[in-house]
């Protein structure tokens, strides 16, 4: 089917994700072009709003859905998203959050980027949740999950356009 793969080669797949640079479906001007599943070119007017998120707590999945009767295929993507902190203006970004359909960059542990969303959209998905925790020791902050359903399979994203769009970049709230 393809060249083949080997995983008693590839040792070094870390997991975990750093950061998530998001921005509204609709703000993309033009493209994305994709060459070899990668995105080459991509255009976002407006700003665009990165979350530093703290190691070993948030993560994306991508599975492959097919229907069995007729064999249509999609990813079914999800992002969760553990912020460790509550200001009432991460409240209020949250709140504008859920109003739009959004595209996820998010940047894994190795440094490259994946696109999730790029075609349909991320929602803000009903598991989301503030929680205050119980005792000192619990999360005082946010657990933010995005879902979403696309046709095309995870793209990587080039590091050029990681580098215009953080130029676009909103105020760190």
């Amino acid at each position: 089917m393809t060249t083949g793969y080997n995983d008693r080669t590839c040792t070094n797949g870390k997991g975990g994700i750093k950061s998530v640079i998001i921005f509204p479906l609709s703000a993309i001007a033009t493209g994305p072009t994709l060459t070899a599943n990668e995105i080459t070119t991509l255009t976002v007017t407006g700003e665009v709003f990165q979350y530093k998120l703290k190691s070993n707590l948030s993560s994306y999945t991508a599975p492959i859905r097919v229907n069995k009767d007729n064999g249509t295929l999609w990813y079914e993507q999800t992002l969760n998203m553990i912020l460790a902190s509550d200001t009432k203006e991460l409240r209020a970004e949250i709140h504008l959050l859920a109003q739009n359909e959004v595209v996820c960059l998010v940047e894994k542990a190795d440094g490259t980027y994946v696109a999730l969303g790029l075609d349909e959209g991320l929602q803000v998905n009903d598991a989301s949740e503030y929680t205050s925790g119980v005792i000192k020791s619990d999360r005082n902050g946010h657990n933010i999950v995005l879902a979403g359903l696309e046709n095309n399979e995870v793209p990587d994203v080039a590091a050029g356009i990681i580098t215009t769009l953080l130029t676009q970049q909103s105020p760190a709230v």
